[in-house]
């Protein structure tokens, strides 16, 4: 048997593990560019999204030698708080995604791009219509069978949704901002031991919006760019478990600030260190413990350090139901006036369920803590969602979701309050 991979380990420093949507997997290469060969996977067992379906799975093309997956999803979207607020004013929404996706191998090197644009068109408030798009590019250089570099770069637009806790609370329009970010790295196994590293760099770039008596919003303040570095070790103990240690370090820079406000240039590190086992064939879990810190450069804005934690423990029930327990804490960027960071503390659970070979049905639960540094706001976020992917055929599939939240919000400066529900069903093509 392979001994465990150290980078899903290195990527629970990356992302939180809170619940997609029931065909979110169909974003990831434009999400975060990681080879998904860095991540944890035991080979024996496999949870019932990861199980492959190969009379529903779609074909790409095969042209001289690349892959090419083409696909489109359209779904018709109801949202009942379109504007995240108390007063709730609902719509009908029509999104339409297109994405390309193609690869090819030259030798022991593999090179992966992918395209994808994205149009929400709201029916009744154009006004809030948006287009996305991303770019991207990553390769692999298999060095032998113990060694691999990483090299991978994106680009494209982002809308910043509205029950972000960053999101500002006055704009006729969601925020939009462009990115640019590229990234190198590489893995080697020395017998039981793994060690991985990860550099990569991010620049956004934000519009700036009107309030609602059409005065300009300026949005500079939160233009930045961000070092990070990751550095972790594996052991393997036996085939089934690991202990590992990871450490992390960033760098942020602000490109200007408002007059006679405190520079939000910071520094922070990240250090988590725990085990990834599995138990028979019931029991997968990867539980790292740590510490963090943020130091700002201005001592108007106070660090913020803490107890740190990533946790994703997956229990197969049955070989046909997985359930999932998710655990995150750790420090996030403000983008509110007034504040530097605020400390996000997660948990979720999800059940994947395959009542048929080509139909999965979902469900989950979550709850996040925010805590904001500098001003006495607290966000408390319960959410729930429903979902079901029903593949017709290896070029067809049709999704349905129901998604709920609710914010509560407390303190002298209390932010956003607001409860959502939406309800979305779609198709999406792809492939041959």
């Amino acid at each position: 048997m392979r001994q465990p991979g150290l980078f899903a380990t290195v990527s629970l420093l990356i992302s939180g593990m809170v619940p997609g949507t029931v065909h979110a997997q169909q974003s990831e290469v434009l999400e975060d560019f990681r080879d998904e060969s860095l991540q944890f996977q035991r080979p024996d067992i496999l949870s019932v999204q990861e199980r492959p379906q190969p009379a529903f799975d779609p074909v790409p093309y095969r042209i001289g030698g690349a892959e090419i997956m083409p696909s489109i999803t359209v779904d018709t979207l109801y949202d009942s708080n379109i504007f995240a607020v108390r007063d709730e004013s609902d719509d009908l929404i029509v999104r339409v995604k297109p994405k390309v996706t193609a690869s090819k191998r030259f030798g022991n090197f593999n090179v992966e791009t992918a395209a994808e644009l994205e149009r929400r068109q709201f029916l009744s408030t154009d006004s809030q219509s948006t287009t996305d798009y991303v770019l991207g590019l990553r390769g692999r250089l298999d060095l032998d069978r113990e060694g691999q570099i990483y090299l991978g770069t994106r680009n494209g637009q982002r809308t910043e949704d509205r029950t972000d806790p960053a999101s500002p609370l006055n704009l006729q329009k969601p925020v939009q901002y462009r990115f640019a970010s590229a990234f190198a790295g590489a893995a080697r196994t020395f017998g039981r031991l793994r060690i991985a590293g990860r550099a990569g760099v991010e620049t956004r770039n934000y519009k700036d919006g009107r309030d609602g008596f059409d005065v300009l919003v300026d949005q500079d303040f939160r233009n930045r760019t961000v070092f990070t570095s990751d550095l972790g070790a594996e052991f393997a103990i036996s085939p089934n478990a690991s202990v590992f240690i990871n450490g992390s370090v960033n760098r942020r820079d602000y490109k200007s600030q408002p007059p006679l406000s405190p520079s939000r240039d910071s520094k922070g590190y990240e250090i988590t260190a725990g085990t990834s086992f599995q138990l028979s064939k019931l029991v997968r879990s990867e539980i790292g413990v740590g510490y963090f810190k943020q130091d700002f450069e201005d001592a108007e804005f106070e660090d913020a350090d803490g107890f740190a934690a990533r946790a994703k423990i997956e229990y197969f029930v049955t070989p046909l139901v997985t359930l999932t327990a998710g655990a995150n804490r750790g420090v996030e960027e403000s983008s509110t006036l007034g504040s530097g960071a605020y400390v996000a503390t997660a948990f979720s659970l999800t059940a994947d369920y395959e009542l048929l070979r080509n139909l999965i049905v979902s469900a989950s639960i979550s709850y996040e803590e925010d805590r904001f540094q500098d001003i006495d706001r607290d966000y408390d976020i319960t959410g729930a969602r429903m979902g079901v992917e029903w593949r017709l055929a290896p070029r067809y599939s049709l999704h349905a979701q129901y998604d709920f939240r609710d914010q509560d919000a407390s303190g002298t400066f209390p932010g956003r309050e607001f409860s959502r529900h939406r309800f979305l069903v779609g198709i999406t093509i792809a492939g041959m």
